[in-house]
């Protein structure tokens, strides 16, 4: 088995995605052409396709240019059209570079398959248009008419990568469970979330990336009646970076109001950059361009590509306008205090970073998983106790397997726990946990439960015939909770909500799921004490 690179794990799941859709979708929307949807918008008409039983619009406009003079400023309004605009194609995301892009040999069977539900194969892969224009949105809906509960999807790949096109795959999630689906492609990395505020007041409101999605809250909020949505009934679904962009929207006063709950999968962000940590990585780009501080406004010129090679600058800003203080420390914002929450992980997260970087990583032995815990900071007088707490609830687990669990838990749980509890203190509205345990077999099974692993299923799409049952579950349970701010319903396992003293959880799994009531309490209580040095390697 070979070593997977970065670009091959990622590069083959929601990045694969638009171009296959590009090679192939020109020919559905021929073939739908004579009874093609039209729906009317704000900006003007637009003409979808019929495909797969559910109407398809993708390639919206929500905002205006982004490039020149509109670069690292807060979006426009789309130019209104004339006549019925075709929205048959997939819009370019934003510019990601050689880290975005297929390269190397394709391994759709590691991740893309998985994520894709197997509908992805290299020979009608294409390359996927990129553009610093990159404000669109797409639409999936059973039917124009009606008033259905709206999932909006907010992409992951952190705050640099992928973009909104899982929607593009999630028809059977809208016909099942009746609901409009939107998925948001928006700036990234350096042209949404590098901070000029410090160094020029021309530039004060940041976050442009972030006012983007808001951008499109709007746009869901003045159009989305026409495509069978309600309105008043806004979910925001993220994974991953997806999640982190909800947290921060959560706090975000533009976007009070614009959504009503919230789902955030693998995905917990606390804080937010300080301005004065953000306007030093802004004078460090600068620095390696030849430019002065009083040159700022020169960035506006530079060719997107390379400023893309000098990226890595993105993540939100306590800006004092569009972020005005600090997100989630030291508690929930009050500001989305109303806005009931689903949170959750995935029990084996850092499998899929080993798998790119360190593959050995996933077939340690029982010295080998000693060694690395105290690396990641675990005592060595200690670190039989730990490994004895979690071998008595996991006597199955492999050497490997043990560690990135105990790793998750270390990190990402204990985000999710941290936030879960600030959300109760609030005591406004109702939040619920969750931990993805079903082991896939992904990567000859050595993956587990990676993360973002519950993310197809959450979204209908299942390459493996065992999990269908639990991705029925997973997407039911995040209609049910679209529709009333409860993941509970008939068929559906029962989901407490989450309180400090019961601390319930809802384990997805295969064959069954089913919510616990204060899991692997006395592993947290030794992890407690050592808090990470490092992320979940």
């Amino acid at each position: 088995m070979r070593q997977l690179s970065r670009r091959d794990l990622f590069g083959t799941s929601l990045r694969y995605c638009g171009a296959a859709l590009a090679a192939s979708l020109a020919g559905s929307s021929r073939a739908f052409a004579e009874e093609a949807p039209i729906a009317e918008t704000q900006d003007g008409k637009i003409r979808g396709t019929y495909e797969r039983g559910v109407c398809m619009f993708k390639s919206i406009p929500y905002g205006g240019p982004t490039e020149g003079a509109g670069r690292f400023m807060p979006p426009s309004k789309p130019a209104r059209w004339a006549g019925v605009r075709d929205v048959n194609m997939v819009a370019p995301r934003c510019i990601q570079g050689k880290n975005g892009k297929p390269q190397g040999q394709f391994t759709s069977p590691v991740i893309g398959r998985y994520m894709t539900g197997g509908t992805l194969w290299p020979e009608v892969m294409a390359e996927t248009e990129e553009s610093e224009n990159c404000l669109f949105l797409n639409v999936v809906t059973p039917s124009l008419k009606g008033k259905r509960p709206v999932i909006v999807y907010i992409h992951g790949g952190g705050y640099a990568n992928c973009s909104g096109l899982l929607t593009l795959f999630a028809d059977a999630h809208a016909r099942e469970n009746d609901l409009v689906l939107v998925g948001i492609t928006h700036r990234l990395d350096l042209f949404g979330y590098l901070y000029l505020g410090g160094l020029s007041n021309k530039y004060a409101v940041g976050n442009v990336g972030q006012l983007d999605l808001v951008a499109a809250l709007e746009w869901v909020r003045g159009n989305i009646a026409n495509f069978g949505g309600d309105p008043n009934s806004v979910t925001l679904w993220g994974d991953s970076g997806g999640g982190y962009k909800i947290c921060d929207l959560m706090a975000m006063p533009a976007a009070r109001g614009l959504f009503h709950k919230a789902i955030a999968c693998s995905g917990t962000s606390l804080r937010a950059q300080s301005p004065e940590a953000a306007t030093a990585r802004a004078k460090t780009l600068l620095g390696k361009l030849g430019l002065s501080e009083g040159q700022v406004d020169e960035l506006q010129k530079v060719p997107a590509e390379r400023l893309h090679e000098l990226g890595g600058f993105g993540r939100p800003v306590v800006d004092g306008h569009s972020i005005p203080q600090q997100t989630w420390d030291p508690k929930a914002p009050a500001i989305s205090a109303t806005v009931p929450m689903i949170i959750g992980h995935c029990s084996n997260e850092g499998t899929v970073f080993a798998a790119m970087d360190r593959p050995g990583m996933l077939s340690l032995d029982d010295a080998g998983m000693r060694d690395h815990l105290v690396k990641d900071g675990i005592p060595s007088s200690e670190v039989e106790k730990l490994i004895a707490l979690y071998r008595e609830s996991y006597p199955q687990e492999t050497p490997s397997t043990l560690y990135f669990r105990i790793a998750a838990d270390r990190t990402v749980r204990r985000s999710i726990i941290t936030q879960a509890e600030r959300k109760f203190e609030q005591g406004a509205a109702k939040v619920y946990i969750y931990e993805f345990n079903w082991s896939t077999p992904v990567y000859d099974g050595k993956l587990r439960a990676f993360h973002t692993a519950d993310m197809p299923l959450g979204a209908r799409i299942v390459l493996y015939p065992e999990s269908e049952q639990l991705s029925k579950e997973i997407a039911g349970a995040y209609a049910a909770f679209a529709r009333t701010g409860s993941p509970n319903g008939r068929g559906l396992p029962v989901w407490p909500a989450y309180t400090p003293s019961t601390r319930t959880t809802m384990i997805w799994d295969v064959p069954k799921s089913r919510a616990v009531d204060n899991p692997d309490s006395q592993e947290l209580a030794f992890l407690k004490g050592y808090p990470p040095k490092r992320g979940f390697e």
